[in-house]
């Protein structure tokens, strides 16, 4: 759970494989155990970040409180809804449904990640491309843009 936390990614679809593969609990108890562990992790990052400051507003801390303003009410109704649904199927078709899910869900990030990999490669060769004297220039250039940038945001 520290991992997913650290991610960011929440945890539930590990967690609750772990539990079922590793310490032989059905799926219902499973789910109920990850979501409470979530919970935990999800309220000791909100302390820890708490007086964390925002890097670019010095006045304000990292949450981002809007957003959470527009997310929770979404994850409260699905959370409403998902104690619903183990209530009333059988674990067997909750267990379906979280296999297809994590399937669906692990093919998009391969899908996603592979897309990013080509990209960064195509970026690589043509970079690979420039010769070394105009890489030279160009950095120089990018460093001009970005220092005149500063100068004019700090006046």
């Amino acid at each position: 759970m520290a991992l997913c936390t650290v991610a960011g990614i929440g945890g539930g679809g590990i967690a609750i494989s772990m539990l079922i593969a590793f310490f032989k609990f059905d799926t219902k108890p499973a789910v109920a155990v990850s979501s409470f562990s979530i919970l935990i992790c999800t309220t000791m990052r909100f302390f820890y970040n708490f007086k964390t400051m925002n890097p670019e507003k010095p006045h304000m801390n990292v949450l981002d409180y809007s957003l959470a303003a527009i997310m929770m009410p979404t994850t409260l109704a699905g959370s409403q809804i998902g104690g619903f649904v183990l209530l009333i199927f059988p674990a067997l078709y909750i267990q379906i449904a979280l296999t297809l899910l994590l399937a669906f869900l692990s093919y998009q990030t391969t899908k996603k990640g592979l897309q990013l990999h080509a990209k960064e490669k195509a970026l690589k060769e043509k970079e690979a491309e420039i010769p070394f004297d105009q890489k030279s220039v160009l950095g120089d250039l990018n460093r001009t843009k970005v220092s005149t940038l500063d100068i004019s945001t700090t006046s």
